[in-house]
């Protein structure tokens, strides 16, 4: 496949089947990952794979009690039985990294990065991504992040379900560049 058919046709997917993705696609993602740019060649990331429904469940749940806390303005959304934070995805992946004041924003950076290959690779092998935004959350919960396996050394940095689309990822649409200068 080629890269600007990945890049364009990538969607963030939100309807998963029940087949489970493969432990040899779930490393192909792995790796990907680990050939995105990094400073100083340090390469922060750090993975945690949950297969678990009931984990993955927990983690939908918490997530959805922290959004009613901290975003009132979504609380009504967010009180919901359905899943509608990990969408009963088979995966959940959490790019996670080490604490670190001085490299916090570059290992952030770097994680974002990683994960962009792997959602790209995802594509390609005809699996779909979503970035969970909101399981983000859960870092102000210390028990939480222990009970999903983050080290009390690292931060979770990126956290997105993996899986089998229900559904063909639909063509997009994007603005023109928006340059503020040219400077030549």
């Amino acid at each position: 496949m080629e890269l600007d058919v990945c890049i364009k046709g990538r969607r963030s997917v939100r309807a998963y089947t029940d087949e489970p993705v493969s432990k040899a696609q779930i490393e192909t993602v792995l790796e990907s990952g680990t050939w995105a740019p990094t400073g100083m060649h340090r390469e922060p990331w750090k993975f945690i794979v949950i297969e678990d429904k009931k984990l993955i469940k927990y983690v939908s749940d918490e997530t959805k009690l922290l959004v009613q806390q901290m975003m009132p303005p979504l609380a009504k959304q967010f009180t919901t039985e359905a899943d509608i934070v990990c969408y009963n995805a088979p995966t959940l992946i959490l790019v996670c990294t080490e604490k670190d004041p001085q490299w916090e924003n570059i290992n952030l950076l770097d994680s974002v990065l990683a994960a962009q290959n792997m959602f790209l690779k995802a594509y390609e092998l005809g699996l779909g991504t979503c970035y969970m935004g909101f399981v983000n959350f859960l870092s102000h919960k210390p028990d939480a992040l222990k009970k999903i396996g983050v080290p009390e050394n690292c931060t979770m940095a990126v956290p997105f379900i993996l899986g089998h689309p229900k559904t063909k990822q639909g063509s997009g649409k994007r603005s023109k560049p928006n340059i503020l200068k040219w400077i030549k």
